[in-house]
């Protein structure tokens, strides 16, 4: 049997016993109540949109819910409140096991694997797994038991056969059960999906659905996002629960969906299965085509307080109402934990190692970008913008490491191949100049050098950050053009070089870098070799006058550099805090929009 079709494996009958035991975790529901959320609009009379319109609901442990509805109803706008994705903006309550949501330690509860299947490139499945886990597990863990864990999950969920295919050799199907394995690993009781059958064919999406199912009857609470299950998979949710124009328009089992409808006054011919029904077909023509039949559906299901779901009876009970938030909210079985204990389960030192080694080996087998890199120092400088914005944000939302260790990771893997790159242009260059052999002169040649392509590197940095990939590629030059321009501006001018411009020309780093290098070439060097019999620049001070750069002392120079240099990176690092941080965006868009609408009124 092929990988691809054997996509799930039966559950153990003590299903991830390892797992359960280092890492308990209560079971959870999520219910919430009169959630409201509005966007900035100016197209609307108020200045705002409602996305969600007072919808309420509760999603139990041990049950898959999954959230329907057409386009612009609102299903991934809910799924991204309920997982404290978005946050700004948002009015109503929200409360885990009947007690107000913590989001510092909800995050620590939930896993939110989004639509896309953001794998780290050029790691084996087991690498990958063993990365998660150290990094999501206790450091005091033992490795055995770690061991142990990955093996249970990835029994679970059938990825035997590829533990040591690399993620860019791995199937649609295998790379989606990758992406939930990695976020199992440390025993999530709330996982969150955005569209998780996206991109299937039907055979996979019975596969991904049925996985979903197994995962619950672990007692997790799993909801999901889809827009359109097979017919035949419909029954296979314990709950659904419908949207249309932020409203709930239903919210129960899905057999009793006709039942609903019915009660509505919206009847289902009878050749049409529940499923045809609420998805296919029929629901959807009704609240697109007429907007009265949303508010009929919407009053009828109490915009979600009625709950037409199936009675059944819980496996398991979790934590009583007589225990604090701390102990609900339990994310570790050690004692003498700490609040960072509670953000994040390993130490900012471990992290950082632990990134450092996966970004080495990623570089080490990323042979295309190792050639680039070699070659393009070969003939110029360096420029990288980071490309892995996406992966970064679903990693860091989930918790599994700092954005300060990641960044300060990211920033020393890159450094060794950047300065043994820089020190080969530096030793080429310097030789093929015929530049005098001076220990000094050399020093400050490669230093000079390093510093310039570190700043580089910074600015790559944060316009990676900032920017997409589409506009950072339009961006970028234009800046690189400014910067340029900038630093050789006034060549010849002497010391006739416009105040202003002497300003602009100060906010190049390049400009700094090429008096520095100026100055390694030219200051204090005997008068030069001239065959001919009149030779004006045969004495190197006239250059430098000439080129307005009297004040050509590497040193200080280089100072300036660095100070660019970390400029950038603060700029990219606060870029790349803010472009995570979806509660500090969204709260900074809200109350932007919010003066505005004032000083207008």
């Amino acid at each position: 049997m092929s990988a691809e079709t054997s996509f799930l494996t039966p559950l153990r009958e003590q299903p991830l016993k390892q797992l359960n035991r280092i890492a308990k975790r209560p079971p959870i529901d999520i219910e919430f109540q009169d959630l409201t959320y509005s966007v900035p609009d100016s197209s609307c009379k108020s200045g705002w949109r409602q996305l969600l319109k007072s919808v309420n609901g509760v999603f139990r442990s041990g049950e898959l819910t999954a959230i329907m509805g057409p386009s612009g109803a609102g299903k991934s706008t809910l799924l991204n409140i309920l997982a404290g994705y978005v946050t700004a903006g948002v009015k109503g309550s929200i409360r885990i096991n009947n007690r107000p949501r913590e989001m510092k330690l909800f995050n620590k509860l939930s896993s939110y694997i989004m639509q896309e299947d953001l794998i780290q490139p050029r790691l084996s499945v087991r690498e990958s797994m063993t990365i998660a886990a150290s990094l999501k597990l206790s450091s005091s863990i033992k490795k055995e038991e770690k061991i142990a864990v990955i093996d249970e999950v990835i029994n679970l969920l059938g990825l035997e056969t590829c533990y040591d295919t690399r993620s860019e050799h791995l199937s649609g199907g295998q790379r989606r059960r990758l992406s939930v394995a990695l976020e199992l690993v440390n025993n999530p009781p709330v996982i969150f999906l955005d569209e998780p059958t996206t991109g299937l064919d039907n055979v996979a999406i019975k596969q991904c659905i049925e996985l979903l199912q197994k995962i619950t009857r672990l007692d997790r609470t799993v909801i999901c996002t889809i827009h359109q299950p097979p017919a035949s998979l419909f029954q296979n949710f314990d709950q659904v629960y419908v949207m249309a124009n932020g409203y709930c328009v239903y919210n129960g089992s899905p057999n009793r969906l006709v039942q609903f409808m019915s009660g509505a006054g919206c009847l289902c011919p009878p050749t049409s299965t529940p499923a045809d029904f609420s998805e296919h077909s029929l629901l959807i023509e009704l609240v697109q085509t007429n907007p009265e039949n949303i508010n009929v559906l919407q009053t009828y299901a109490q915009n979600g307080k009625c709950n037409m779901k199936d009675k059944r009876v819980k496996t398991a009970q979790y934590v009583t109402d007589s225990l604090n938030l701390n102990e609900i909210y339990q994310v570790t079985t050690q004692s003498g934990s700490t609040p960072q204990d509670i953000i994040f389960p390993t130490s900012f030192w471990t992290q950082f190692c632990i990134l450092v080694c996966r970004m080495l080996l990623q570089m080490k087998r990323n042979q295309t970008m190792l050639n680039i890199q070699f070659f393009h120092h070969l003939i110029s400088g360096l420029l990288i913008v980071p490309l892995e914005v996406k992966l970064l944000r679903r990693e860091y939302f989930n918790r599994w490491y700092s954005l300060k260790a990641y960044y300060v990771a990211l920033n020393v893997a890159a450094l060794p191949l950047l300065l043994v790159n820089v020190l080969m242009f530096a030793v080429i260059v310097y030789t093929l100049v015929d530049l005098p052999w001076e220990p000094e002169r050399f020093m400050w040649f490669c230093l000079l050098g390093i510093a310039i392509s570190l700043c580089s590197q910074g600015l790559g940095y944060a316009i990676g950050a900032a920017f997409n990939i589409l506009n950072g590629s339009v961006v970028a030059p234009h800046i690189l053009a400014l910067i340029l321009a900038l630093a050789v501006y006034g060549m010849g001018y002497k010391g006739g070089i416009e105040p202003l411009m002497k300003a602009l020309m100060s906010t190049s780093y390049l400009r700094f870098g090429l008096v520095g290098l100026s100055g390694v070439l030219f200051n204090d060097r005997k008068p030069m070799d001239c065959n001919q019999i009149y030779c004006h620049y045969r004495n190197p001070d006239l250059i430098i006058r000439d080129m307005g750069m009297t004040d050509a002392k590497p040193p200080n120079q280089f100072i300036v550099v660095m100070g660019f240099m970390f400029f950038f990176r603060l700029i990219s690092y606060l870029s790349l805090k803010y472009s995570m941080t979806s509660e500090l965006r969204n709260t900074i868009v809200h109350y932007a929009a919010k003066i505005v609408r004032q000083k207008e009124t």
